[in-house]
């Protein structure tokens, strides 16, 4: 919404005038007013109406933001797996490649047969 308005400002100036018109909105005092602003739109419209929508807002929020905090450990995860698969290593010390006359390989946090060959 605020995008489509912003847009409508500046469709109808010149492109020397943009700069001009934007230079204020980037001022830290316009920042403030605006983020009050918004929080006294959210306040008029969930809190005074005693929505329950707030609580839900939170509990996404905060599922949202762990996500992205768990996010680059599970990449590097998954990438330590894929390269281990690649090369044939094995994770938590266990190497079952040749066990008495058969070759076994699993992956320890899958418990997933990888390979089972007869030597």
């Amino acid at each position: 919404m605020a995008l489509r308005r912003f847009y409508s400002e500046i469709k109808g100036l010149k492109v020397k005038e943009v700069p001009n018109h934007v230079k204020p909105m980037l001022s830290l005092d316009y920042v403030k007013k605006a983020v009050q602003r918004g929080m006294d739109n959210y306040h008029a419209k969930y809190i005074e109406t005693s929505s329950v929508e707030p609580l839900f807002h939170v509990c996404f929020g905060g599922m949202i933001f762990s996500y992205l905090v768990a996010l680059p450990e599970e990449r590097r995860h998954l990438e330590h797996q894929q390269h281990a698969k690649e090369h044939g290593i094995l994770f938590g010390g266990f190497c079952l490649r040749q066990c008495g006359s058969q070759c076994v390989e699993f992956v320890f946090w899958d418990f997933d047969l990888v390979r089972h060959c007869a030597g």
